[in-house]
């Protein structure tokens, strides 16, 4: 429904296995995904790193996870999860990941929608700057889930997640992320729909 269908083994993978952690009600940092793949950048100090900090409004418990898909790459990288403590997480990565990053957002109290929620970076009509609140994110059909990115050493990001209605697959309804930038950031292609401001994918989120 959010994302264009894809069908290399990784990415299959990934949307798979975390869609399977979201269908049981999933504890924090239960999920896993294929493992990353290419060289071990963290062992090199002559890669440039960024300290990606999330401060997050609503998801304590929540198991956060980045990941960097880009079109025309078969290489998808991911963040090991960081479970929201104290309403933060954060990561020491490679400045070159943070270019067509998304974050997915596991919640202990996500009902399964058949999906997996990203935090949208951009709603349709948003300028860059633009605070955004619940009431604003909800009435949004359209979204991005790629942040373009940054040059700096350390950023910090505000997250808002709410607790949507939604329904699961056999149409009960449940509750489940609606995750979003609290200021609008700078973003990449694709805007995708969005359904009452909530953002996810059934596959990771190539972006570009």
């Amino acid at each position: 429904m959010f994302s264009r269908a894809r069908t290399a083994a990784l990415t299959t993978t990934l949307a798979t296995t975390l869609a399977a952690a979201i269908a049981t009600s999933l504890a924090a940092g239960s999920a896993t995904a294929g493992a990353p793949t290419g060289p071990p950048e963290a062992a090199r100090a002559d890669v440039p790193r960024t300290h990606l900090t999330m401060r997050f409004t609503g998801c304590n418990g929540c198991d956060i996870r980045l990941t960097q898909a880009l079109d025309g790459r078969e290489q998808v990288w991911q963040s090991k999860g960081r479970t929201v403590r104290h309403g933060t997480a954060s990561w020491s990565i490679p400045t070159s990941r943070t270019h067509g990053l998304s974050v997915t957002v596991l919640a202990p109290w996500d009902g399964g929608a058949g999906y997996v929620p990203t935090v949208a970076f951009r709603y349709g009509g948003e300028r860059v700057g633009d605070e955004v609140t619940d009431a604003v994110a909800r009435t949004k059909k359209r979204a991005s889930a790629c942040w373009a990115g940054t040059a700096k050493d350390a950023v910090t990001l505000r997250i808002t997640v709410v607790r949507a209605r939604s329904t699961n697959p056999p149409g009960d309804p449940i509750r489940t992320p609606r995750a979003f930038a609290a200021v609008t950031q700078r973003w990449e292609k694709p805007m995708e729909r969005a359904w009452h401001g909530i953002s996810g994918t059934q596959d990771a989120t190539y972006c570009g």
